[in-house]
């Protein structure tokens, strides 16, 4: 038995796997090497798979219009993992979040505030539409968008499953909704519920996740199933981490939505962890930035501790 950690990437244009990867890689192991020396060794020596669908995303962004200039994406990525190192772990604070430039929690307190009150007459909906148009998609159900999403983590998952390994899955802002979606697969689906029923993902980090608004719930796999079959029943533990004005986890709180899932047999342990994302892209607070949330303290210590 080995350990598997399956890192899942979130919304928006990504630049290619060659580029991505080795910044979340980077970013985990600076978290680890400034806050827990000691389990780099049991890190580096671990099944790392990357789960990408960013040229999925690009392609269906790009033929809404929207722009993308690779290289700039690739240089601004690299500067704000540069600038992420020079931040002691001390520093991971509301102070010096305060001070970060360009700063602004309109864009939460918007999702934050208006969504409760539309969901009830289906404005979440054109809420998200409006910041996340590739969530959207996802849940179209006249689009092969998200099947063909899903299919991105599907092997290297059975993989993991078939070989025993202890597994881990960070998924970051819609990344979430897809191992979610996956993890209800391989439970309850006759493709996948014989063989991997019983195999369990020992830990799950959401980072920047949608999955707690009322929107996403209603369009997850599962949603319109009857009592626990409704969730998925292969999570051991759950934690649910969400940055300051990162207005895609606007509603910061798993516990609460999937109480129900503590009672599976055996249940799963959900928690939620705030933090303060201190990355800064273009001159300006970026707090739902993957590298941000992977070299967090929270995201070390939690990866640390599941590594020894």
């Amino acid at each position: 038995m080995g350990k598997t950690i399956l890192c899942v990437h979130g919304r928006s244009f990504k630049p290619r796997r060659s580029a991505l990867w080795p910044l979340w890689k980077n970013a985990i192991r600076h978290g680890l090497e400034r806050d827990h020396p000691e389990s780099l060794p049991t890190y580096e020596a671990a099944c790392k798979q990357f789960v990408y669908f960013g040229d999925l995303s690009n392609a269906f962004l790009r033929a809404g219009g929207e722009k993308y200039d690779e290289d700039a994406d690739i240089e601004s990525r690299r500067q704000t993992l540069v600038d992420l190192r020079q931040f002691a772990r001390g520093q991971f604070n509301k102070r010096t979040y305060n001070r970060l430039p360009g700063k602004d929690a309109f864009k939460e307190f918007m999702a934050d505030s208006l969504s409760p009150l539309a969901a009830p007459f289906g404005l979440s909906e054109l809420l998200i539409t409006s910041v996340a148009k590739d969530i959207r998609e996802y849940w179209n159900f006249d689009s092969d968008f998200g099947s063909r999403i899903r299919a991105t983590m599907t092997e290297p998952l059975k993989r993991a499953m078939n070989r025993g390994d202890d597994i881990l899955v960070v998924s970051h802002s819609l990344g979430t909704m897809l191992a979610y979606d996956t993890f209800w697969k391989f439970s309850h689906t006759s493709e996948y519920r014989q063989r991997y029923a019983d195999k369990k993902i020992d830990l799950w980090l959401t980072l920047g996740s949608p999955l707690p608004d009322t929107t996403i719930k209603r369009n997850l796999k599962g949603a319109r199933a009857g009592g626990l079959r409704r969730y998925p029943h292969n999570v051991r533990r759950w934690v649910n981490v969400a940055a300051e004005d990162d207005y895609i986890c606007h509603d910061k709180t798993a516990v609460n939505d999937y109480r129900a899932m503590r009672e599976l047999s055996p249940p799963t342990r959900i928690e939620d962890r705030k933090i303060y994302n201190l990355a800064v892209r273009g001159g300006t607070s970026n707090p739902h930035h993957g590298c941000g949330y992977l070299v967090s303290p929270t995201v070390a210590k939690l990866i640390a501790d599941w590594l020894t």
